[in-house]
């Protein structure tokens, strides 16, 4: 563990002087929240592979395979705001703990699923159920390490959850080729209950605070609205020829979004709380962050739906396959985290967050160029239909998502404690739900944007190479964007910076 700490450029020990000792316990409380985190990312990005396999096996529509892609991200981004207010509410440790009694459940029935329809709300129920777990977790750990310690804890946190995302796709291809793409959720049960052993002993049972503020309804509905009627058509338009009721949800997302910011200036001006806490967003660290963060992780979204598509799909891969030429991203996040103390003596934390994105942007130009290049028109025989022939292998493919994954590491590492910096205790449980919302929003948006980009193209007659080609491209102007988005927050992890 002192390993990749001292790799993302953190000390575990502070030998100054007169340098306060992390508080008894708080190491405990890591590693048992680092478990749940870790379970559900992989979770989240294990579907990857596994949902061509599932579109497949239960023969899911192109609208009904991006639902089971992404209900679980739509769920969890819009309600994790409400999870982070709840646990200020009515206790972290208490809302983690049913979180996580529900993640363990909803995982059952995902797997016992005998239908598109009925994976997808199991799906949807289970993002619901990881909004409450999730916003608890970086919350206690800045809690239990104070202000003082933080970086510490996020300096082994952080490296971690990126690193459990790129491992989510060799484990779910792994498990779809030796035994079923069900097992994907199985293996979630007896996760969650170790955790919930754990976290009944070592997580802190700290009451509410005296002044706890209340859950805005209204404003979670509202916003509940503009993300369903914005990503809605976005999934269906196709199915349904881009009839002009599509466009028109669309152009009412915009007006509920607007009727949701007045509801929550209205609030505050009558000392009510709000569903979004408008102050967290005066601060321009904090709401830079949140926006580079909704960019960045839309492009990788957008990434990670394009290979399987692509690969899986079209060019007939195993989902093992798949996973194991993921392995490379792993590779290039690995590295990243080794290069971290060197980067971290000649460059600011936003600087090396910069430095990330920009070498995320590279990998996906070099992907593109990949695919381009070995572009071929023949087609083969396979057990669902045509199967394109090709030049792509895992070797060939290597450079750019080394890269990529370089970039993805870089990224990670400084994020959360920049972001976070200027951000009181009080705010955390709020703040942190608004960060990963944000965060999985983004994921869910460029999901169905670039999977209905690419069946679009190739429902018109476009070659799947020449789709991948596309997305790759415009996950690079994506992440070029991020980065100029990315100058508005602060330098270091100094609040006053």
């Amino acid at each position: 563990m002192s390993g990749t700490a001292e790799a993302s450029g953190v000390s575990l020990r502070d030998d100054r002087p007169g340098a306060s000792q992390v508080p008894k316990g708080a190491w405990f409380v890591l590693f048992t929240l680092l478990a749940a985190s870790m379970m559900d990312m992989l979770d989240a990005t294990a579907m990857g592979v596994a949902a061509p396999a599932i579109k497949l096996d239960l023969g899911a529509s192109d609208a009904q395979f991006q639902w089971i892609n992404i209900g679980y991200l739509l769920s969890f981004s819009v309600l994790l705001l409400a999870g982070g207010r709840l646990g200020d509410i009515v206790g972290r440790r208490r809302v983690f703990l049913i979180g996580l009694a529900g993640f363990t459940v909803t995982s059952v029935a995902c797997a016992a699923a005998q239908s598109p329809a009925e994976l997808i709300v199991a799906r949807l129920l289970q993002g619901c159920a990881a909004a409450m777990m999730i916003p608890q977790c970086v919350s206690m750990i800045r809690e239990s390490f104070g202000q003082e310690h933080s970086a510490k804890a996020f300096g082994i946190f952080s490296p971690f959850i990126s690193l459990s995302s790129a491992l989510g796709p060799i484990l779910g291809g792994a498990l779809i080729d030796y035994a079923s793409w069900r097992w994907v959720f199985l293996i979630n049960p007896p996760v969650c209950v170790v955790v919930f052993f754990f976290s009944l002993r070592v997580l802190p049972a700290v009451p509410p605070r005296g002044d706890r503020p209340r859950l805005d309804v209204v404003g979670m509905i509202l916003c509940s609205l503009a993300v369903g009627l914005f990503v809605y058509p976005i999934i269906q338009g196709r199915e349904y020829d881009w009839a002009w009721w599509t466009f028109a949800m669309m152009i009412a997302a915009a007006g509920v979004l607007a009727v949701f910011a007045l509801h929550a200036r209205s609030r505050r001006r009558r000392s009510l709380d709000a569903f979004v806490e408008i102050s967290l967003f005066r601060k321009r660290s904090f709401s830079g962050g949140t926006l580079t963060v909704f960019l960045f992780f839309g492009a990788c979204s957008g990434a990670f739906i394009v290979n399987p598509l692509l690969l899986q799909l079209y060019i007939g891969w195993s989902p093992l396959h798949v996973g194991l030429t993921g392995s490379w991203w792993s590779l290039g996040t690995m590295s990243a985290m080794v290069a971290g103390p060197l980067l971290a003596r000649r460059l600011r934390p936003r600087q090396v967050l910069q430095a990330g994105v920009l070498t995320q942007a590279v990998g996906m130009v070099l992907a593109a160029l990949t695919v381009a290049l070995n572009t071929r028109d023949t087609t083969h025989p396979g057990p669902h239909g045509p199967l394109l022939d090709t030049g792509l292998t895992s070797f060939n493919l290597a450079p750019a998502l080394i890269v990529s994954g370089i970039g993805t590491g870089l990224f990670f590492v400084p994020f959360l404690a920049l972001v976070l910096a200027a951000v009181d205790n009080r705010e955390l449980g709020l703040a942190n739900g608004a960060i990963n919302s944000l965060q999985q929003l983004g994921g869910a948006v460029a999901t169905a944007v670039f999977s209905t980009v690419i069946f679009n193209q190739v429902g018109d007659g476009t070659s799947p190479y020449t789709a991948g080609t596309l997305a790759y491209g415009l996950c690079a102007c994506l992440l070029v964007v991020t980065w100029a988005a990315s100058f508005t927050l602060g330098k270091t992890t100094d609040p006053h910076d």
